[in-house]
């Protein structure tokens, strides 16, 4: 059931004006990358932690797997 309220809250919920993102490479190795993204107030309130896995595919970077954690102060009980 948790996939499906994911995917309803991204289809249904706004950035909002106060959303803010910052990207780091925690890691590149010639066609390999691991990202975090630190998300701040998605839909005014919730934060969370995206790591995407990247594979350099040609000359392109495309995005072949996400895990993430939603902070728990920011899940509604």
């Amino acid at each position: 059931m948790v996939p499906l309220q994911f995917y309803h809250n991204v289809d249904t919920v706004g950035a909002g004006n106060d959303f803010k993102a910052r990207v780091d490479i925690v890691s590149i190795e010639e066609t390999v990358a691991v990202v975090r993204v630190l998300e701040e107030k998605w839909g005014g309130r919730i934060d969370f932690t995206d790591y995407l896995l990247l594979l350099k595919i040609g000359n392109e970077w495309k995005c072949v797997a996400k895990a993430y954690n939603q902070n728990s102060d920011t899940i509604q009980k």
